[in-house]
């Protein structure tokens, strides 16, 4: 008997030891050159070692590939640091000739690619920098009498500085693949103007329109087949159509299967995105870059245009045109990140106001315009599909957040270094000549300007997560009032007096089970809800790990007042 125990026993013990091996992938690892089949989704369950890291080739095909897998935005500081020397370098140093000596290592590859040397515009402007940082800020040593003063080499060289952290922030949020490629691989044009000044980026292109949506359905590892939604109407023709011409397919076939009066999400998505980008030029925040570019490299010569006029020679004269000319292209193209955050800012807020009005309950709350129905409430597909589309909208575009978030970090360190140079002033350490103030001082008016509204508008973005919890709680709170009052409602057929309840009594009243329905609706809005009060917590929009908040923003006026308050009465006693 003991023996039959043991036979069982063993048998069991064999059946569950195949019906364990039987759930793993592969029993046997790969050979090394059968690696290239297996699937990339799969290869993360294998150890991943140096060879496999080291030896991996790198093809212009993998661009769009990673470009669709590479969905978390991260920042690579190595990269940021080498990028950004190579450009400062090449705009106060060493310009073209940097080709010479960067030949071997890192490689005339990555010159070519930076565009430091060949037959295309952009090294040519990147020349005409490099010209006037030499003949200005070299001259100013070179020449016993300069007609350009150390200030305005100084407001040079800071533009070019800035420009070159522009720069280099778009390198750090590349991979070490794509890095890889710009070293190795002479790229064509295309690639290299994909990310020129966020160029697409700011015209919202198809690609765009399809490739940012679908990382962020990535990131937060949405199941994009429910990525569809429908209405409790049916949209207007002229939505209709604008809606079928968004083109969502710029890669791959998304997967989405269809039901008749189901839209995709990311057809919706970029529908509201194309609304957005046809009412709002980006044209405007180009021409007020202008605009400050224009004063900031004007002024100094504006200041001295009559000691100019009366005794500057023909080589100075095009020392101070050159010098003008490349602080305007250098301010001009650092700007245009500063406008393009807030663009991008008023762009989320936009999509999250068309994504709160789609599920206001009450007529008296819509005061902007509706540019889709109102959701059909009954449809869990479409509850989630909301709560997905909520997420895109709040971190849309977040490497290119990354990218600017990265430029306004120097920013802040002006803004600090501003305000302790400002202390100085008033406290009598530190002096300078009208001049200087007046150069300074319109520095500190952009910069304090950008500063401050930049962190307006996060704070302001915050507050949006707070609103679509209130929203959700105000359909909740219809669904539980339709639930407690099922029996008369329903059983006795009996009308609510509110509109409000009357129309969702009417939503559901083809329903064979009213109760189940209700119930799963009512779950599946505790379930969104949650996840906004998740992503309050751990996912808003931060600086440097900090939430920032109006409370926070009021708290540091607060603050900056005290201080400059006590500056000025230690100043005023010092003068008694």
């Amino acid at each position: 008997m003991e023996n039959n125990n043991n036979h069982v026993s063993s048998i069991v013990k064999s059946n569950t030891n195949t019906y364990r091996r039987s759930l793993k992938i592969s029993v046997v690892h790969p050979a090394d050159e059968a690696l290239v089949t297996v699937n990339d989704e799969e290869k993360f369950l294998y150890e991943k070692r140096q060879w496999e890291i080291t030896n991996q080739t790198v093809s212009l095909d993998k661009i769009q590939k990673e470009q669709m897998e590479r969905y978390k935005g991260e920042w690579n500081w190595d990269a940021f640091i080498e990028f950004f020397l190579y450009h400062q370098i090449f705009f106060i140093i060493l310009g073209p000739f940097m080709v010479i000596l960067f030949s071997i290592w890192p490689g005339m590859t990555l010159m070519k690619n930076m565009k430091f040397y060949g037959n295309s515009m952009a090294f040519y402007t990147q020349a005409l920098l490099w010209i006037g940082s030499v003949l200005g800020g070299l001259g100013y040593f070179l020449w016993n009498e300069s007609v350009i003063t150390l200030t305005e080499i100084l407001f040079l060289w800071y533009a070019l500085t800035i420009r070159s952290v522009v720069i280099a922030a778009k390198y750090a949020t590349f991979s070490k693949s794509i890095i890889n490629l710009y070293k190795n691989v002479l790229l064509p044009e295309e690639v290299f103007s994909f990310d020129l000044m966020m160029g697409e980026w700011r015209e919202q292109s198809p690609k765009i329109l399809f490739l940012e949506p679908y990382r962020s359905l990535q990131r937060y590892q949405f199941e994009i087949s429910l990525f569809k939604m429908d209405f409790i109407v049916q949209p207007h023709q002229e939505t209709k159509v604008a809606i079928a011409k968004v083109d969502i397919n710029y890669f791959k076939d998304t997967g989405i299967t269809l039901d008749d009066e189901e839209y995709s999400g990311f057809q919706l998505f970029g529908y509201l995105v194309n609304h957005y980008q046809t009412k709002n030029s980006a044209n405007t925040h180009m021409y007020l870059c202008l605009l400050e570019a224009f004063v900031l490299s004007t002024t100094p010569m504006w200041l001295r245009i009559g000691d100019l006029l009366d005794s500057v020679e023909a080589l100075d004269m095009f020392r101070m045109v050159l010098n003008v000319i490349s602080s305007f292209i250098g301010f001009w193209g650092s700007n245009i990140f500063f406008h393009q955050a807030f663009y991008d800012f008023n762009r989320k807020f936009f999509l999250l106001e068309q994504l709160l009005l789609i599920i206001k309950v009450r007529p008296d709350q819509i005061e902007k315009v509706k540019l889709l129905p109102t959701l059909n409430f009954n449809n869990i597909t479409t509850w989630q599909a909301w709560s997905m589309m909520r997420a895109i909208s709040f971190d849309y575009g977040q490497t290119y957040n990354l990218r600017t978030q990265g430029f306004y970090s120097l920013c802040f360190l002006g803004f600090i270094v501003l305000i302790f140079l400002s202390l100085l002033l008033i406290l009598d350490f530190a002096h300078l000549d009208l001049f200087q103030l007046i150069l300074l001082g319109e520095l500190a008016i952009m910069i304090l300007g950008f500063t401050a509204y930049y962190l307006f508008l996060g704070a302001k973005l915050n507050t949006y997560l707070d609103q679509c919890e209130v929203a959700l709680q105000d359909v909740k709170s219809i669904y539980q009032d339709l639930l407690r009052m099922k029996e008369v409602y329903f059983e006795q057929n009996k009308e609510p007096q509110n509109y409000i309840h009357k129309k969702f009594k009417q939503l559901l009243q083809n329903e064979s089970q009213v109760e189940e329905v209700i119930k799963s609706i009512i779950q599946e809005l505790d379930d969104n809800i949650r996840i906004i009060q998740y992503d309050s917590r751990n996912n808003p929009f931060k600086l440097y790990g900090i939430k920032i908040t109006f409370n926070l923003l009021k708290s540091a006026a607060v603050g900056l007042s005290t201080v400059y308050s006590y500056s000025l009465q230690q100043r005023f006693m010092n003068i008694k």
